[in-house]
């Protein structure tokens, strides 16, 4: 179970316990074999090794560290010139960076104090208290990840024809058919059972029941002609920002771009619509004010990614004037009516968890979203990078982290019956 704890503040989860829920029996035909081999698959637990804070390089500090190599007097000089420029900096504060900290200013003290009250509670049931024998490893090995340049070329495949509704195609037994089209048509393992599949000469590990569609933002056609309505929208949008930009790690997309998702074609009534966002005040102010009255999405709360290691501090110190140990979910509803089939959705919430060194690899939000949707919904994860139970996923590296090189296993015993073998 990925919620460790909760209380009036929020949740404190584990998103690797989460990520193993329905890979406890997988399955593979690879390699030529006849029968079944059985496992059980585990989320590299080194993935979510953050030990200590992201400290930050302090100016100051290292200055008065070197005292070696200045009088007193040259060290007084530049220790002034320093506060002169930090003071001209914090003078010279655009709009956004005052908007930024406005908001800080008024969620600081929930963030602080919610924080203290779970982390607590999460220690006292024996998580967060674990000592590692080992530190993890400064790299670990990963795949080269190719989805998004396929995606690219397989845009200059011809379009099927869009007035015809788009059939999903299911996995077959071995999970080696070359026929399948994962650019063109839902993909999905209606299984009960996890598979191991070869799809482009790699190796995914695809949990029960979970469905994905392989395509940027201008071939999503068959996602809407399938018909599916969903009960819950989750997005998480490659925000421009400056870091991206250096760091070359995926393509960005400009915020006016976001209103070409067809959202409110994808929605049912009263559709829970969640999106992530970045610190940056003009993103948040985006989706508030243009993005979701453009959906006729109804804003009704924003919650808090809050981000700690293992030891229950804050990645990065909570007043930093850099990053923030947070991120913000803003929600509301599809054309939002008040149903009895659904609790009232708290203004403010936290979540708390340490996060994956893996870059955008977000917690899963389906236990602490459960009590707000249908008892039987239809969720859609739109710009996903990894696969869920009884979730559709969209986006053009959606299966990245179900590579099967982010993944330990073990034997699993075989069923003992033939009634229990899954059916594809």
């Amino acid at each position: 179970m990925s919620v460790v704890c909760a209380d009036s503040c929020g949740w404190l989860l584990d998103s690797c316990s989460h990520t193993d829920e329905g890979l406890q029996r997988c399955l593979s035909y690879s390699d030529g074999l006849e029968k079944p081999k059985y496992f059980r698959c585990c989320f590299k637990r080194e993935y979510f090794n953050t030990l200590k804070p992201h400290v930050q390089i302090q100016q100051n500090t290292d200055i008065l560290t070197s005292g070696a190599k200045h009088s007193n007097a040259e060290q007084t000089k530049i220790d002034l010139q320093t506060r002169k420029k930090r003071k001209r900096k914090q003078r010279d504060l655009n709009t956004g960076e005052l908007d930024a900290h406005i908001y800080h200013e008024k969620i600081r003290s929930v963030v602080l104090e919610g924080s203290r009250a779970l982390l607590e509670a999460g220690r006292q049931c024996g998580y967060l208290t674990e000592v590692l024998t080992a530190p993890p490893s400064q790299s670990m090995p990963s795949h080269e990840c190719r989805l998004a340049a396929l995606c690219d070329m397989a845009k200059q495949l011809p379009l099927t024809d869009e007035s015809v509704e788009a059939p999903v195609q299911t996995l077959n037994r071995d999970g080696l058919d070359p026929s399948l089209d994962l650019f063109s048509y839902i993909t999905e393992n209606p299984s009960d059972c996890a598979y191991e599949v070869t799809l482009m000469k790699e190796k995914y590990i695809l949990p029960p029941r979970s469905r994905f569609l392989l395509s940027d933002i201008t071939r999503m056609h068959p996602l809407v002609n399938s018909g599916d309505k969903f009960d819950l929208i989750v997005l998480d949008p490659p925000w421009e920002n400056k870091s991206v930009k250096r760091s070359n790690r995926y393509s960005s997309l400009p915020s006016t771009q976001l209103k070409q998702l067809p959202v409110p074609a994808l929605a049912a009534p009263e559709c829970l619509v969640v999106t992530w966002v970045t610190n940056r005040a003009k993103h948040l102010r985006f989706i508030r004010e243009e993005l979701y009255p453009y959906w006729a999405v109804e804003v009704l709360a924003e919650w808090l990614w809050v981000k700690v290691t293992r030891a229950g501090e804050f990645v990065f110190p909570l007043d930093s004037p850099h990053k923030k140990p947070y991120e913000v979910l803003v929600l509301g509803r599809y054309r939002s009516v008040r149903s009895s089939a659904a609790e009232e959705l708290p203004e403010q919430r936290l979540l708390i968890s340490v996060p994956s060194i893996l870059h955008s690899h977000k917690p899963s939000l389906s236990a602490v979203l459960k009590p707000y949707i249908s008892p039987k919904p239809k969720c859609l994860e739109l710009f996903a990078r990894s696969l869920q139970c009884d979730w559709t996923s969209w986006g053009n590296e959606a299966i990245k982290f179900q590579h099967s090189s982010y993944f330990t296993r073990e034997r699993a015993e075989e069923p003992s019956g033939t009634s229990e073998m899954p059916n594809i």
